[in-house]
């Protein structure tokens, strides 16, 4: 089929035409390989441009001998409709291929509410939704991020999961899809550590790399703004903290840092090699490198390159690392408190003192930030009426304290799977708004968002539900309930018919579950056992804080599970102790 010809009939037609064209600076044309892979972001072009997991296996994938690696987007709804009036199925950017040409068509999943979009994804593919009824000639379904720790929801749709680190096991599954039949790649793929295929899998454990992988330089130049618009050099993965709410900072453990040797020389070459004028040293928590110092030193070196960090920690610390990477005085700083009070601070292990969040704020002030931005989360475990009412306080302090504009995001606490929160209770819509009102006051002082909790509530039945869930996923699709996350489109009266229909008990899904309870991904291991995760649930409930395990082994277990440990450059790791090992 000749998708170009049609392509360019229909370009005129729709918004942002330049999503659709491909063939960018940097992306890779890779001809006669063993086998070829089209990684999917079920998400606009806009966001899935911006996401380094993609770029970071394109480039492992496509830098080997035997196989290729091409992407592809979720079309916004104007351009599926002239893809569908035209007969133009969903294509690779790269050589404008249908994606049911593909060996192996592989999806991110990065978040729950993209769920359907995954099934519009495949429709629009011209690929059998359900994975039993594939035949011979249509791709192998994968799919891989933080969502597949609970992949059950998604079970009936994806042939074989990818869970934890990708660098590794991506290739050695495009192996074993050189040669063979259908059925006989499915038996080879489960045979992979980190793959769980459901035919024939019964438990997964997740994939780990023990260090830093080698890090895509030449990244792929986009036509069009998106998201974030600048070159990207992950420093290191994982987190030590321990936040209880954080499932990022479970999943990834352990910590594992790139020198500041080498991220100077990444960000040397991306630099050079995009034209970017900007570099975003990509972590979860990037105050918290060994060598922070040094490595901002090394990048003032880089004229006419601005280093920026994504939200930081609150302390002075970080404001210190803001301002030494910002090369010139930014006007905004977002810092996370996350709770307003000392006592559920305490519960969630945030690990932040209040003294601590207001000199981080004064050290912003006199450093010259203008703008200050906090993110907080309501409905965390224990929260009381005084915990909400502090946020306001917090809120009424810092504009006090002299910033031009003070402004906050409240969300929603939604418990994870394979988080000590797993067993928490999530507070319904009806308790989100009397929460919300609270604070109402603050108003005067601060610019608050608030997140839909309708939209909470739909996610939190997609992240901690079974294979029931698959239903409504696949009748949210039929029924155009994608792009969920994008506030035009989203309609939560049919999603809430739609739970109706299946006979989903909201309620039951987000109540508060004992350590006995058998939750839907208790197959699947992280390598922090069940046991731990409900000890440090009732650690929280106590509000007894668990050190960093940069400083002391937690016991948690994922370092003796995985024959892994912390990568810390700048300082030496802890001795580790056994899993389910005396606390320290």
């Amino acid at each position: 089929m000749n998708v170009l010809k049609k392509l360019v009939s229909v370009l005129d037609e729709v918004r942002k035409p330049s999503r659709y064209i491909g063939n960018e600076y940097n992306s890779i044309h890779k001809k006669n390989s063993d086998v070829n892979l089209c990684l999917v972001f079920p998400d606009l072009y806009d966001i899935g441009m911006s996401h380094f997991g993609m770029a970071i296996l394109y480039d492992v994938v496509n830098s080997s001998n035997f196989a290729s690696c091409e992407r592809s987007y979720l079309p916004w709804v104007d351009m599926q409709g002239a893809m569908l009036k035209n007969d133009i199925p969903l294509y690779s950017l790269e050589s404008y291929k249908p994606l049911n040409e593909f060996d192996v068509v592989g999806f991110t999943l990065q978040y729950e509410m993209s769920y359907p979009n995954v099934l519009r994804a495949l429709r629009l593919s011209n690929i059998p939704l359900h994975n039993s009824d594939r035949s011979e000639s249509d791709p192998i379904v994968i799919a891989g991020g933080p969502c597949t720790v609970n992949f059950s929801p998604m079970e009936k749709f994806i042939d074989a999961f990818l869970i934890g680190d990708g660098e590794e096991a991506v290739l050695e599954m495009l192996e074993t899809m050189r040669n063979g039949k259908r059925e006989e790649k499915l038996k080879n793929l489960s045979k992979i550590e980190g793959v769980y295929v459901p035919k024939h899998s019964k438990r997964v454990s997740k994939r780990v790399v023990k260090e830093m992988p080698s890090a895509p330089r030449a990244q792929i130049v986009p036509y069009t703004n998106i998201i974030h618009d600048r070159g990207i050099v992950e420093i290191l993965r994982g987190c030590t903290h321990g936040c209880r709410f954080c499932q990022a900072g479970m999943i990834y453990r352990p910590v594992r840092e790139r020198s500041a040797n080498e991220v100077y020389e990444i960000s040397r070459d991306v630099a050079r090699l995009t034209g970017h004028e900007e570099i975003s040293l990509l972590s979860l928590s990037s105050a918290d490198h060994t060598q922070i110092g040094d490595m901002t030193s090394q990048l003032k070196s880089l004229k006419e390159v601005s280093i920026s960090i994504p939200s930081t920690r609150v302390d002075a610390l970080s404001v210190e690392v803001a301002n030494a990477v910002s090369g010139v005085r930014k006007s905004g700083i977002t810092l996370a408190p996350e709770a307003g009070s000392q006592r559920l601070r305490d519960v969630i292990n945030k690990g932040i003192s209040e003294n601590q969040i207001y000199e981080a704020l004064e050290h912003a002030k006199n450093s010259g930030w203008s703008r200050v931005k906090l993110y907080f989360m309501l409905g965390l475990p224990t929260e009381t009426d005084e915990d909400v009412m502090a946020i306001g306080e917090m809120l009424q302090k810092a504009k006090h304290m002299g910033f031009k504009n003070v402004s906050a995001t409240l969300g929603i606490f939604i418990p994870k799977p394979h988080t000590p929160f797993q067993f928490a209770p999530q507070i319904g819509i009806e308790e989100a708004y009397r929460r919300y009102k609270l604070i109402g006051w603050a108003h005067k002082y601060a610019k608050i968002n608030f997140t839909d909790p309708q939209k909470s509530v739909i996610e939190g039945v997609l992240s901690r539900g079974g294979n029931e869930v698959s239903q409504v996923i696949e009748m949210a699709e039929k029924r155009d309930l994608i792009f969920a996350d994008w506030n035009e489109m989203f309609n939560p009266q049919e999603w809430f018919k739609i739970f109706d229909e299946c006979e989903i008990k909201l309620k039951d899904v987000i109540s508060e579950k004992d350590g006995n309870y058998e939750f839907p991904w208790e197959h699947v291991d992280v390598g922090i056992s069940k046991g731990y995760f409900w000890m440090e649930y009732q650690r929280a409930l106590k509000g007894i804080l668990t050190p960093d395990c940069r400083e002391k082994c937690t016991g948690c277990g994922v370092c003796p599970n995985f024959k892994v440990k912390n990568v810390l450059k700048g300082k030496r790791a802890p001795e580790i102790i056994p899993a389910g090992g005396e606390m320290i």
